[in-house]
């Protein structure tokens, strides 16, 4: 496994200098993507995605990581089906020809001794573009549930993001521009399971 962590590492921008980085596999259970935009600037449009995947390198001493994360964008839910099957359209993200967004990461800024956002690059509906999350909190460590332990990486993140950059410009400006997302995530180690 450490050989593993160590290649997803390089990949993702790390190097072996800056010590020993472990690989954590995402919790689907428990990560989410959430999103709202304005609607006719009186309330807002929510929805979420539910089938994410992707891995977290990290070093809890030096505060280096890397993040490379997919979200299956046929997976939104608004609450509304006529809603959900627009967003899969051609219209918006088109999951026919672009089934995934794509999220990587190589720069996490530490401040004071905590991690204050991270960066890097979105991928959605075939355009790319930077991107920054604010950490709203982040947090490694063991945790314990029904007498079973492991060890958990997790934090909520934020960021806003403009749709029309992406090429998402149906029923603007009555939709708002500007979707504001809310990033859930947990992981464990590659190889634990769970719970």
């Amino acid at each position: 496994m450490a050989a593993r962590a160590l290649a997803l590492a390089a990949a993702l921008g790390i190097t072996a200098a800056q010590a020993a980085p472990l690989e954590y596999t995402i919790d689907p259970a428990h990560t989410t993507v959430y999103f709202s935009a304005s609607h006719f600037e009186r309330s807002s449009v929510r929805g979420r995605f539910g089938k994410i995947d992707g891995r977290l390198v990290y070093d809890a001493d030096s505060g280096a990581g890397a993040l490379d994360v997919t979200v299956d964008l046929a997976s939104v839910d608004t609450g509304n089906r006529t809603l959900d099957g627009v967003l899969r359209s051609a219209q918006f993200f088109d999951t026919a020809q672009h089934p995934v967004a794509r999220l990587r990461a190589d720069r996490f800024l530490m401040e004071g001794g905590r991690l204050a956002a991270v960066e890097g690059e979105l991928t959605l509906h075939g355009v790319t573009q930077p991107l920054r999350l604010q950490a709203e909190r982040f947090r490694c460590g063991e945790v314990t549930l029904f007498g079973v332990s492991r060890q958990v990486c997790g934090g909520d993140f934020r960021a806003e993001v403009p749709r029309s950059a992406f090429g998402m410009t149906r029923f603007l400006p009555e939709v708002g521009d500007t979707v504001t997302l809310q990033v859930a995530v947990e992981a464990s180690p590659a190889g634990s399971t769970p719970r």
